[in-house]
């Protein structure tokens, strides 16, 4: 599948300057947090070939430089107050425990926030890429569990160009916001889905210690057409254990057009990363049990279940699609290994 969306691509990219002149979509409304990063986002937009008057409407949360930064729930309320559909924040405070907090309050009102992955502290080795937050950072900066994105230096070597973390995030929201514009039945998820499969490290999987799927390929990723086409992506998903041998998670549906449902797999051996899709036969195969298969998304992103005493267990959360294809596993999509005894109740 991989090798016709880049044929895609290719074909598509050369026709890149009459496709842009030639569709409309319903301008976007992208809100910065204060007007740290402005220019970047401003910029981006331009060099991707559309109009900061009438196709992407940039506007800052505040026109002081970093006074005051919003934290995630009042910025918001901030972008939600001039009905923006993406935020964007160039600060160093990223924790990837936001996504499963702001997860529904986010998807229900149709938002996305890209996020600087500036982490004040150290995010766990497989925290996943977040699903309604969008993280990245420069190309060979600072990169750990929960980045998605790398973006080089001078990337595109326009107006939207940078060398910051700070910069390089306002100008990765403005150009999501230009592929939403050119691409208006597509949700955020289907926007982030175009830019992980044109990434460079999707064919390999991602990569916590490479920016996650990698740097990004603008013009590539806004050649693409069809979203319900995309291969799927799994949810980003955590995990805690309780007693009585319970195990909760909590689980960010990545609710791309393609997705119908997630489900949740038992392996008693640790699985590999397997970087294609996969039916229910080869999941079996290959160890797994299906414990759970449906869609919480509206209402909980919170999921728990009781295991044997005694009984290793790994777990691994996938989407699935309508013809009940699974995504591919991902190295975050595996949690474990997990075991309970008597003395854990």
């Amino acid at each position: 599948m991989i090798r016709n969306l880049r044929i895609i691509c290719l074909t598509l990219c050369s026709v890149f300057a009459v496709v842009a002149s030639a569709s409309a979509g319903t301008p976007v409304h992208l809100r910065i947090n204060t007007s740290h990063g402005l220019s970047n986002a401003l910029g981006a937009v331009t060099d991707a070939g559309l109009s900061v008057i009438d196709d992407v409407i940039i506007s800052p949360s505040s026109e002081f430089n970093g006074r005051p930064f919003l934290p995630p729930d009042a910025f918001m309320r901030d972008a939600l107050s001039v009905q923006a559909s993406i935020m964007s924040s160039s600060f160093s405070n990223w924790d990837y425990l936001y996504d499963t907090a702001h997860y529904l309050k986010l998807t229900k009102q149709n938002l996305v926030h890209v996020f600087a992955y500036e982490p004040r502290k150290p995010q766990p080795l497989h925290a996943p890429p977040p699903a309604a937050f969008t993280t990245v950072n420069v190309a060979g900066g600072k990169t750990g569990g929960g980045i998605e994105f790398g973006i080089p230096k001078g990337y595109m070597n326009g107006r939207g160009q940078d060398t910051s973390a700070s910069g390089v995030t306002a100008q990765l929201a403005g150009l999501m916001a230009s592929i939403k514009y050119r691409h208006p039945a597509w949700n955020w998820f289907d926007v982030k889905s175009a830019l992980r499969v044109t990434a460079s490290n999707y064919p390999t999987g991602y990569s916590p210690d490479k920016s996650g799927y990698g740097s990004i390929d603008f013009r590539a990723a806004n050649a693409l057409t069809d979203a319900a086409q995309f291969p799927l992506f799994p949810p980003a998903a955590v995990m805690r254990t309780t007693k009585n041998n319970t195990v909760i998670f909590a689980i960010n549906s990545y609710k791309q057009t393609r997705r119908s449902a997630d489900a949740l797999f038992r392996f008693r051996m640790r699985p590999f990363p397997t970087l294609k899709e996969l039916t229910l036969t080869e999941l079996n195969a290959m160890g797994g049990q299906l414990l759970f298969s449906g869609d919480h998304s509206e209402s909980s992103n919170a999921y728990a279940v009781q295991i044997p005493n005694n009984e290793m267990s790994h777990f691994v959360w996938l989407g699935r699609d309508a013809k009940g294809i699974y995504s591919r596993i991902e190295q975050y999509s595996i949690l474990g290994p997990v075991l309970f005894s008597p003395a854990n109740k």
